[in-house]
């Protein structure tokens, strides 16, 4: 069952005990804030769910900066609002699987920045220092596709939470942010079972979908 961000709202209170909607330091919107805080910036980061799992889709062509600027809090091209937290390794162009690296000194030694390169179909690039660079440069525009994690979208008051496996795991992980904040370290270390409890049933949905899928060769 969906829950609205009220509801959401309610359950922090109800667990940190800052149930005085009154008070001026735990508003509503002080309470959502702490909400959106885990909601976007940190449950990414404990956790990898399938459902956030996407592509980040953009042309790439002769006229295209290459190093190519990227900036997941805005990354170009992307819808509206659109954040990633990573992007990669996997990388197509035009529906051709292309080699990704991270690291320079591997990607130069094949590929040197002294040299002059034909245009051709990038099939080599390089994610380093915000920016992807492409080798071959490209010779028309071409499709790009990158795996990407996107970051969940600001709740704003009022609205649904549809996810409804994910609400008490972001709620418990707002409060626990609340109790650090304020040295509640007694009260954090008592919600913390309920905390990781919640976090293992929403992990448990991703995890028992990648049991289902063995590893498969490249060739």
């Amino acid at each position: 069952m969906a829950k609205s961000t009220a509801d959401l709202i309610n359950i922090v209170r109800n667990v940190t005990g800052r149930v005085d909607a009154s008070d001026p330091m735990f508003t509503d919107q002080i309470m959502l804030g702490y909400i959106n805080d885990f909601y976007m910036l940190e449950m990414g980061q404990e956790i990898r769910i399938n459902e956030r799992m996407t592509w980040w889709e953009f042309d790439f062509g002769p006229t295209s900066s290459n190093p190519f600027p990227v900036d997941l809090q805005n990354p170009a091209q992307a819808p509206a609002g659109v954040q990633f937290t990573t992007i990669g390794p996997l990388i197509y162009v035009d529906g051709f699987q292309s080699w990704w690296y991270q690291d320079p000194e591997q990607f130069f030694w094949q590929w040197p920045e002294t040299q002059t390169y034909t245009p051709q179909r990038p099939q080599y690039v390089l994610y380093y220092n915000q920016s992807l660079l492409f080798r071959g440069p490209p010779d028309k525009v071409y499709r790009i596709k990158i795996s990407a994690y996107q970051v969940e979208q600001e709740m704003i008051g009022g609205q649904n939470i549809n996810q409804d496996y994910l609400w008490r795991y972001v709620c418990y992980g707002a409060a626990r942010d609340i109790f650090a904040d304020y040295g509640e370290l007694d009260q954090w270390a008592n919600y913390e079972p309920a905390f990781r409890r919640y976090k293992a049933l929403v992990y448990a949905r991703t995890y028992q979908q990648n049991m289902n899928q063995r590893s498969l060769p490249r060739f």
